[in-house]
C-alpha cells in the first residue's frame, strides 16, 4: 500500500516571512522600567491614632501600679527576724512593730536598712522581700568587748561603738577600761590596741581581768578580779607576763608582803612595789627581783 507524502523534501519548514503579531516576540524598542513608588503620606488621622495608642499604654501601667501598690494582699504582713542576739532581735521587731513597713513593692529596703543600723547593738542587716507580704531581716549583733568608764559604764564592740549604757557595770563578764589620757584623742585606736591585747588571752585568763588602763601605744596597766595589785605589761607579751605573774605571786608575797603594782614590761627584770612599807626601808621605794 502506497502512502503519499505531501511535504516535499526540499520546502522549508518555516516561512520567511515574519509572523507579525506574535504575542512571544520582544519590541525592538527598549521598554522603560516603571519604578514603584515607596514614600507613604502619614496624615492626621496616624498621628492621633498612635498619640491614643501611647495614652492608652501608660494610662493603663499607671493604673496597674496604684492596683499594686494599694492592694492589701501586697501588705506587708509578716516580719521575720533572725539573729544570734536575742536583745537585738527584740528591739528590731519593737521598730518595725511600731514603724509598719506597708506595701512590699514600695518598701525602700536601702533606708529601711540604714535605719536598723542606727539601733543599739546592731552592726549590720540584711533585707530581703518574699513576696506577698513577707519581709526578712537578718541582723548581725555587735559583739560586746569592754566597757568603757566615762561618768557612766559603756559596753562598746571592738570598732568602740556603745551597745549599751549603764550607770553600774552589771556584770563582771566583760573588762573595764580606763583610758589614762585624753578619751577622745586617736579613741578608736586605743579600743582597737586594747581588743587587740585582749584576743592574745585564753578565754579563762581573759575573764580574770577586771580593770585594764592603756598607759601608752604599748603598755597596758592591768587589775585582775578580786587582787589589788597592778600588774604593768606590755601589749605583745600579754598573755605571758599575766601567766608568769599568777605563777610567781605568791612567793613574791612571802618574801616581800602585799605587793601595790609589779612592772614586767622589762625583758630580763622585774620591778616590785611592797603595798606596806617599813620605815626604815621608806627611802627604798622599789625592791627589784631578777
Amino acid at each position: 500500500m502506497a502512502v503519499e507524502n505531501r511535504y516535499f523534501p526540499n520546502r522549508p519548514l518555516f516561512s520567511s516571512f515574519q509572523a507579525d503579531g506574535q504575542a512571544f516576540h520582544r519590541s525592538h524598542q527598549e521598554s522603560g522600567l516603571r519604578a514603584r513608588s515607596s514614600k507613604k503620606v502619614i496624615t492626621l488621622k496616624h498621628i492621633i491614632l498612635a498619640f491614643s495608642l501611647v495614652t492608652i499604654f501608660f494610662v493603663g501601667l499607671a493604673g496597674i501600679y496604684y492596683y499594686a501598690i494599694s492592694c492589701q494582699a501586697l501588705e506587708i504582713k509578716e516580719v521575720e527576724v533572725i539573729s544570734a542576739s536575742p536583745l537585738v532581735k527584740q528591739e528590731i521587731e519593737n521598730y518595725l512593730s511600731q514603724q509598719k513597713p506597708g506595701n512590699i513593692l514600695v518598701c525602700d529596703l536601702n533606708y529601711l536598712r540604714l535605719i536598723l543600723n542606727r539601733l543599739p547593738g546592731v552592726k549590720d542587716v540584711r533585707l530581703e522581700k518574699i513576696l506577698p507580704s513577707v519581709l526578712k531581716v537578718e541582723a548581725f549583733p555587735r559583739m560586746p568587748r569592754l566597757y568603757v568608764h566615762q561618768k557612766n559604764y559603756q559596753l562598746i564592740d571592738e570598732e568602740g561603738v556603745i551597745i549599751a549604757s549603764y550607770s553600774e557595770p552589771p556584770d563582771e563578764t566583760w573588762p573595764i577600761f580606763e583610758d589614762g589620757g585624753n578619751w577622745w584623742q586617736y579613741y578608736p585606736e586605743k579600743v582597737l590596741a586594747v581588743c587587740r591585747a585582749l584576743g592574745q588571752l585564753e578565754p579563762a585568763l581573759r575573764a580574770r581581768i577586771r580593770t585594764i588602763k592603756l598607759i601608752d601605744y604599748e603598755s597596758l596597766e592591768i587589775q585582775l578580779a578580786g587582787q589589788p595589785v597592778k600588774i604593768m605589761a606590755d601589749e605583745a607579751n600579754l598573755a605571758e607576763n599575766l601567766t608568769y605573774y599568777l605563777s610567781s605571786i605568791n612567793s613574791w608575797a612571802e618574801q616581800f608582803g602585799p605587793v601595790e603594782y609589779v612592772d614586767l614590761r622589762l625583758a630580763d627584770r622585774i620591778y616590785l612595789k611592797p603595798l606596806n612599807l617599813q620605815a626604815e626601808k621608806a627611802s627604798d621605794r622599789e625592791k627589784e627581783v631578777s
